[in-house]
């Protein structure tokens, strides 16, 4: 895979990676075929090397794919620690490998959404609530709509996969998502920072839910002490958590910065302060590429600002015609990646818990970039009449 170049002070991130990845990836990136909103097969996986405990250079660093077996491969690698912060989980086999995990001496904590636990539980939950020897607990967003909307598995503080998969069958079988492992420190110590900072607030099953709580209860979470990446001379943080770090303006200004090209795909998208950086960077002469899930775009009248300023967008379903476009991240010149759990809406950033980790690293960024530029090819370009969404009131 070609090598693109570095900005100074980047170079630590190069590391991020195993040198094997370029031989294991493969496997995991589908393509794309079909029509707009065609059903796209899933080939038949390639079996993959053993993984030894504890070590996880021989997996991918990033998928498009299998995620649920990516997932599962992790945990089985884990030795010591296995933390999971989860929106949902319908699929049995990642919480097999928990319990696996859980029966030859692994630590095991779980973070799951309030709502998918109270006042009823899917059958994986309560598998995992029931366990003697998991250590679960729930957590809510604030206001009436805050939800712990995160992604994330870290494994042995060594490994922290984020991105838009949900542990469940639509989104194994019927979306498009992504998963990027990250093992570089400066993500595995700030991802693993984080989930103490949640795990303090969530509460035990004993506790039971959690009563409504304003904006701003949670205070601050857990920052970047040194950014070491930049963007134009604008530094960028290693990863931006939710609630409380005004993650929808920081966003902003990094977009602001970028000064060729705006790639970006959300699944849903009521940010006013996002739609009008993009608008402004449509205005100076960035080349602006913007793709949605069909069905939340045509309701959402910020999708429509984007659409009306000239930018080039795009929409499509998923895999299968019950599947979403379910993928959230952005490409800033074809060298800076945002990915992570992070919908572009206002409750994304002042209720929700979740997560956004920025990523320079070249041959990561190639392979968002393909993918980006697969989905956008076979997406559909819509008309003004095709969005029903109501003017944006402040």
């Amino acid at each position: 895979m070609r090598k693109m170049p570095l900005q100074p002070g980047l170079l630590a991130l190069a590391l991020f990676f195993s040198p094997l990845q370029a031989a294991s990836t493969s496997d995991w990136a589908l393509p794309l075929a079909g029509l707009p909103g065609a059903a796209v097969s899933l080939p038949a996986p390639v079996p993959a090397p053993g993984v030894l405990r504890g070590d996880f250079t021989a997996l991918p660093a990033y998928a498009f794919g299998y995620l649920n077996d990516l997932n599962t491969r992790l945990i089985d690698a884990s030795r010591r620690s296995v933390d999971a912060a989860l929106f949902s989980i319908t699929l049995k086999d990642n919480p097999d490998a928990l319990l696996r995990a859980k029966n030859r001496g692994v630590r095991v904590r779980v973070i799951m959404d309030e709502q998918h636990v109270y006042p009823r539980a899917d059958a994986q939950v309560k598998r995992l609530m029931s366990e003697p020897g998991i250590e679960f607990r729930t957590l809510r967003g604030t206001r009436s709509y805050g939800v712990n909307h995160n992604k994330i598995l870290l494994c042995d503080g060594a490994a922290a996969a984020i991105g838009s998969y949900n542990w469940t069958f639509g989104a194994t079988f019927s979306n498009f998502e992504n998963t990027l492992v990250a093992r570089q420190p400066v993500y595995t110590e700030g991802y693993g920072r984080y989930f103490d900072w949640m795990w303090s607030a969530a509460r035990t099953p004993q506790q039971g839910p959690s009563p409504e709580l304003p904006e701003g209860y949670y205070g601050q979470p857990p920052q970047d002490p040194a950014p070491s990446q930049s963007l134009n001379g604008l530094p960028v943080p290693a990863y931006l958590f939710s609630p409380g770090s005004a993650t929808e303006e920081r966003l902003a200004r990094i977009i602001d910065a970028a000064a060729v090209s705006v790639d970006a795909v959300t699944f849903t998208f009521s940010s006013r302060i996002l739609a009008d950086a993009v608008v402004r960077a449509r205005q100076r002469g960035v080349r602006v590429r913007f793709l949605m899930d069909t069905n939340m775009a045509k309701t959402s009248a910020l999708a429509k600002q984007v659409f009306d300023s000239g930018a080039g967008f795009r929409w499509r379903i998923g895999r299968t015609d019950k599947g979403a476009l379910h993928n959230k991240f952005v490409i800033l010149d074809g060298r800076l990646l945002a990915t992570g759990s992070f919908n572009w809406t206002v409750n994304a950033s002042k209720n929700s818990f979740e997560n956004l980790a920025f990523v320079s690293d070249a041959e990561v960024v190639r392979a968002y970039q393909d993918n980006f530029d697969s989905l956008y090819e076979s997406s559909a370009v819509p008309a003004a009449g095709d969005f029903q969404a109501e003017p944006y009131g402040d």
